[in-house]
């Protein structure tokens, strides 16, 4: 039971960090694409 434990624990913790981290950038993108300082697209 044990070692079918440790594998799902593993790949569950590993799925959770990585959406996590994904969902982390995809916030900071959010922000930087509305934020004032970034907006200077018109060169």
């Amino acid at each position: 039971m044990w070692i079918r434990l440790i594998p799902i624990i593993f790949f569950s913790v590993t799925a959770l960090s990585l959406l996590t981290f994904q969902s982390l950038e995809i916030i900071h993108a959010f922000f930087d694409l509305f934020s004032n300082n970034s907006n200077n697209m018109d060169i």
